[in-house]
């Protein structure tokens, strides 16, 4: 790749799991990236613990990561469990085995390690470790970022992914606003070399003397406590504290403590998230409480709505306003998920005895309705689509804002493939029965070629479809990719949100991806 004395497309300051996906998606649509890290290799204890399927799903289109075994265990039960530690509520899910991705437990440290090799391997991708940021000069169609070695790096745009004390935000001067609460929790990260048994499980444990979140995947451990009023963090954390804890879950002579740390939480956002040339994703744009376990996720997902974005305006295949609609989508999401961690909070750090008693017994009475846990767990299996993109983001079109099914499809003359690995991260343009470039207008075709779509044709049972090179041809068994009523195509973005179905005969202008710009 041209060396940092010439101008790249994007500098990701930070190379965490959020600058990790970002410089990776970027670099697998081709775009020129430096990343920038004040660490040298990744950071060596646990952080996040959980990722929903939706991230999952958007961490299997990134280069490196298609091997989660490494650092990710599918989540196979979650319980509610009471004081006792007998299971109020179970919810069992099967073996997904080649059904979409799942929630999982994750290392993070190993996921940060797997994502630096994959990004080792993108030739348009480099990482420079060691190295700080600490200044920022915008002008000319271009940023100058200076590294704390004197070095100039030159780019088009600029990326913090530098966590919630960023010094990107701090640079462009972004008051970064909320709240953080004083409730301090303890959290103990702890392998085994210990059989453990039972499927990778996350419970919740009712129980108004100290409050609990556990986990267990193969080979380690997860616990949350509370801490109580008087409580001194630095004894809590303390090895004879932690080993009497622990103790009432597992041996703690089998057990080795990886981190032992006490932890106040924030609910916070960047009053902007774009500058300039400048913009910001994961933790430096927003920071909320874990009780729903997405902090790490809305990171991710900031970053798969930010990297085509990216790559089309540093192609110059739209305007940089096509950049103005990444915080409309994610700002929602973000504010919707904090109030939903906030309320889940109250729930889970509630120490009154009757109403931890009351909601016991709901849930003691629900599991014990015959069929109602496997119901739920029949329900759990099925990959869960994401929120709707708000429609001032998005536009009036129908299907617009909506998530893409990854289903299993059959290439004509092939074996089944998911959906996801058939389109990578390039758009799509989805026709129903018929090849969708015969109902394109010259601008259409220009654009699909432009952006390297993909072009699908899906084939209704024993209707057979007519199709020019450079069509595939896919059935769909599931029936999950209906046809609608009228002629019609599916135009899919890189990260898998649909653009619209949009009528034939489609035109260019059609295709305008802001809604503002039509």
């Amino acid at each position: 790749m041209a060396g940092t004395s010439d101008t790249v497309d994007v500098v990701v300051v930070g190379c965490g799991p959020v600058g990790g996906v970002l410089a990776a998606l970027l670099g697998a649509h081709g775009a020129t990236v430096v990343v920038v890290d004040p660490n040298h290799e990744p950071h060596p204890l646990p952080r996040a613990a959980t990722l929903d399927a939706e991230v999952m799903r958007i961490l299997g289109r990134v280069p490196g990561l298609h091997d989660t075994g490494r650092w990710a265990a599918t989540v196979r039960r979650s319980r509610v469990l009471g004081p006792d530690h007998r299971a109020l509520f179970t919810v069992d899910v099967p073996d997904p085995g080649a059904a979409a991705p799942q929630p999982a437990l994750i290392d993070q440290p190993e996921l940060e390690a797997a994502l630096r090799a994959g990004l080792s391997a993108l030739p348009t991708v480099a990482v420079r470790t060691g190295r700080s940021v600490v200044g920022i000069e915008q002008g000319d169609g271009q940023v100058r970022v200076a590294l704390d070695d004197g070095t100039p790096i030159r780019a088009g745009w600029v990326v913090g992914c530098d966590g919630t004390s960023s010094t990107v935000r701090r640079l462009l001067d972004l008051p970064y606003d909320g709240v953080s609460f004083a409730q301090p929790w303890l959290v103990v990260d702890a392998t085994t070399d210990a059989d453990l048994t039972a499927p990778p499980t996350m419970s919740f444990v009712l129980d108004p003397r100290r409050p609990l979140v556990t986990m267990s995947r193969p080979g380690a451990y997860r616990w949350e406590w509370m801490l109580l009023p008087g409580e001194d963090p630095e004894r809590m954390a303390g090895e004879a504290t932690v080993r009497e804890l622990i103790g009432a879950w597992a041996d703690p002579a089998v057990v080795r403590v990886r981190r032992a740390a006490v932890f106040t939480f924030h609910a916070r956002v960047a009053k902007r998230w774009r500058r300039g040339r400048v913009l910001l994703a994961g933790d430096a744009a927003h920071s909320m409480p874990p009780f729903v376990g997405q902090g790490l996720g809305s990171g991710i997902r900031d970053a798969a709505s930010l990297a085509w974005r990216l790559a089309q305006v540093a192609r110059g295949l739209d305007g940089d306003d096509l950049l103005d609609g990444y915080e409309r989508e994610r700002r929602p999401d973000v504010r919707a998920t904090t109030r939903m961690a906030l309320r889940a909070g109250r729930v889970v750090q509630s120490r009154s005895p009757v109403g931890s008693a009351l909601l016991r017994v709901v849930l003691r009475t629900a599991g014990s309705v015959p069929g109602l846990e496997g119901f739920v767990s029949r329900r759990a299996q099925r990959a869960q689509p994401a929120r709707r993109l708000p429609r001032v983001a998005v536009g009036s079109r129908p299907d617009a804002g909506r998530l893409l099914p990854d289903v299993r499809v059959r290439v004509r003359g092939g074996d089944p493939v998911r959906l996801d690995d058939l389109l990578g991260t390039r758009w799509a343009v989805i026709g129903y029965g018929v090849d969708p470039r015969s109902g394109m207008d010259a601008g259409a075709r220009e654009w699909a070629v432009a952006r390297e779509a993909v072009i699908l044709a899906v084939a209704a049972p024993g209707r057979p479809v007519t199709a020019d090179a450079g069509c595939t041809i896919v059935e769909d068994p599931a029936g999950a990719l209906r046809a609608p009523r009228r002629p019609a195509v599916t135009v899919v973005r890189p990260d898998r949100f649909l653009l619209g179905t949009l009528p034939l005969p489609l035109r260019g202008g059609d295709l305008a991806v802001d809604p503002a710009s039509r």
